[in-house]
């Protein structure tokens, strides 16, 4: 089954539940519908893992692969979110780094959302900068703790499927947060005059415009 050529739908308001269903029915739209709602989280989770824009679109290309395989395994009435990022951690620490690779940060992806952002030239100057200190500061923390911040901030996961995802206790990714959020805290104490808080929205929107990959994952029949 090709999947790559389909133009990008508007939107489908179906539950994840019933597009595996579909999907498992060989409704292509279905699968597609799939991707296009999570290909930019798994992307900006590869990235935060990896800092390496190449490895994470492969990252979400092998991520649907894999879903693909498993369609006839996974079981529609669980969320199949978690277990989408959870397959998508793996497979980002599982890669190894490329050499003569320039790495990059969360905070330089959200230069691309610059170009259609709307509103007046300072407007924009003002959001981008509030972008890339917020983004940077994310970027700088260790590796689980950037990891949750993503999950919860930039992806809009629960505490109960992050824990899914990282395999721990609800406690401790709470702790996680804690920590991160006091450290984010910290580092923007440094420009009080901009007066901002490590908000869901405002981290959102520092990647907003990235679109890694522009159709479906192309598969085969197997």
């Amino acid at each position: 089954m090709k999947l790559a050529g389909h133009p990008q739908p508007a939107g489908d308001a179906r539950t994840d539940r019933d597009l595996v269903y579909a999907a498992r029915d060989g409704v292509t739209e279905a699968f597609d519908a799939l991707f296009y709602r999570y290909r930019d989280g798994i992307f900006r989770l590869g990235l935060a893992i990896t800092k390496d824009p190449s490895a994470a679109d492969e990252i979400v290309i092998d991520t649907f692969a894999r879903a693909h395989r498993a369609l006839a395994r996974l079981e529609p009435d669980d969320s199949l979110r978690p277990w989408l990022y959870r397959v998508a951690v793996n497979l980002s620490y599982n890669r190894r780094p490329r050499k003569n690779v320039v790495l990059s940060s969360l905070d330089d992806a959200a230069d691309e959302a610059l170009a259609n952002e709307e509103g007046s030239p300072p407007n924009v100057a003002e959001q981008a900068e509030l972008r890339r200190l917020v983004l940077g500061a994310v970027d700088e923390l260790g590796p689980k703790h950037r990891l949750v911040v993503v999950l919860h901030y930039l992806n809009g996961l629960n505490l109960t499927e992050i824990a899914q995802v990282v395999d721990c206790p609800i406690g401790t990714v709470k702790s996680r947060l804690h920590y991160a959020l006091r450290r984010l805290r910290t580092h923007l104490a440094a420009h009080p005059e901009l007066g901002i808080e490590p908000s869901r929205p405002l981290l959102a929107t520092g990647l907003r415009g990235r679109r890694p990959i522009t159709a479906p994952v192309p598969l085969e029949d197997e």
